[in-house]
């Protein structure tokens, strides 16, 4: 099989390299030492101490250790996003005194916008990035296109969770 005419007939408009987009973000300069980290919460409802202990956790490592704290907004999901949660979570954290260093913020007119150069911080606009690294993969031979219908996948699914319950050791809770 020829990878590379596959990798063009799956991406055909993607033109940059793997090489070209690590030259637009390059390396952090940061102390040895130094973590990055970050939070990537789903927007589909309210902040909850599940969400608020990790976040607090991540910033204060980030921010100890002289490194970066970024907030990315997970928003794939559209069925179960809930209308204005993103801007919610980023105000609550801000109330809690979590200060992100770059990544989705509000704007002046209440709007989610992008601070920092590693963006886009929203899930949903990333795809154009992913996708030069998945022309690559394509191309070497190490990803392929699943033309496995929605059906199908959900049939699997099905058979998986009988399957699961089924084979539970019930014993041992």
């Amino acid at each position: 099989m020829d990878f590379n005419y596959l990798a063009e007939l799956l991406f055909p408009n993607v033109k940059e390299t793997p090489e070209e987009l690590e030259a637009r973000f390059p390396e952090r300069q940061l102390p040895e030492g130094a973590k990055v980290t970050r939070f990537a919460p789903s927007p589909t409802g309210f902040v909850h101490f599940g969400g608020l202990f990790p976040v607090t956790v991540g910033e204060r490592l980030a921010h100890q250790s002289g490194g970066v704290f970024y907030l990315r907004i997970e928003d794939t999901d559209d069925k179960r996003e809930v209308e204005g949660a993103a801007e919610a979570l980023i105000k609550v954290l801000a109330h809690y005194g979590i200060n992100f260093d770059e990544g989705a913020i509000l704007d002046e007119t209440g709007n989610i916008s992008d601070k920092g150069i590693y963006g886009p911080y929203k899930q949903s606009q990333r795809g154009p990035l992913y996708h030069v690294y998945a022309k690559k993969l394509v191309s070497e031979g190490k990803a392929y296109p699943c033309f496995t219908t929605e059906e199908e996948l959900e049939a699997l699914n099905a058979l998986d969770k009988k399957s699961e319950i089924k084979n539970k050791d019930w014993w041992n809770y």
